[in-house]
């Protein structure tokens, strides 16, 4: 087993964050949660939520529930299921809101992590949750009518999903090439009517004067045209490198 999969493990399991206040974790979680640690370090994902379900069944109270579910938004992020694995951190933050990723991940994965636990932060301090359910605290009776939050119906799960602010400057771009584009073409079609009234002019005079206005015109056409080749190439660049932050936006399904 890779030692830094192990180590964290250690530390989550030890820290105040994840630990009971009177009484350290039964045998059991700690054995299930060390199987799909290992499951998760051999890469083998499926097996690790297999026995991510398996260790929620033994879970004793809120607090290694949570954990449970922060584990399983890390294993289904580097599966690439994203949105379930939102909903799992959300389920684990809301129940452990100090709870940290119990190893090393890609910023990505750590960056929505953090987004989600503000959005859980916001909603505890709109609506604080009831005090923390203790070991045994609630009747058998209450327990079976509790489901864990890891196996509530998909629909009734809220998603974390994150929507970008429209960039200004390249919408800005955009609209300055449309409107050079739209004089370019005006020009260039005002410089062909010059050039058609010279052929059919049968004056000398009004034959160059015409050309010159065409001339003239042409030369205006071509500058616009490029001046709206570059601020659309512009707007594509300045698009692509912006990175506005995301603004989270919480959903419930209906």
């Amino acid at each position: 087993m890779d030692l830094r999969i192990v180590l964290g493990l250690a530390l989550m399991l030890g820290s105040p964050a994840w630990s009971q206040p009177a009484a350290s974790a039964g045998p059991d979680f700690q054995a299930r949660m060390s199987a799909a640690s290992h499951a998760y370090e051999e890469l083998d994902y499926e097996h690790a939520l297999e026995q991510l379900d398996a260790v929620n069944l033994v879970a004793r109270d809120s607090r290694e529930r949570g954990q449970v579910a922060v584990f399983r938004g890390l294993v289904l992020a580097d599966l690439g299921r994203r949105q379930e694995a939102l909903a799992s951190f959300k389920d684990g933050l809301s129940l452990l809101p100090d709870a940290n990723l119990p190893v090393k991940v890609s910023p990505k994965v750590s960056r929505d992590f953090e987004e989600v636990r503000r959005t859980v932060q916001r909603e505890l301090t709109r609506n604080p949750r009831p005090p923390s359910d203790a070991p045994h605290a609630l009747s058998d009776a209450q327990l079976a009518r509790t489901p864990a939050p890891e196996f509530a119906p998909p629909e009734a799960r809220t998603e974390v999903r994150r929507t970008r602010a429209m960039p200004v400057l390249p919408m800005a771009l955009l609209g300055g090439g449309v409107v050079l584009g739209g004089l370019g073409s005006y020009f260039g079609l005002q410089s062909r009517s010059n050039v058609n009234a010279a052929r059919d002019d049968a004056f000398y005079s009004n034959r160059t004067a015409h050309l010159d206005s065409a001339r003239g015109q042409a030369l205006a056409a071509n500058v616009l045209m490029g001046a709206a080749i570059t601020a659309a190439a512009g707007a594509a660049i300045t698009w692509l490198l912006t990175d506005d932050p995301p603004s989270p936006r919480t959903e419930v399904s209906p």
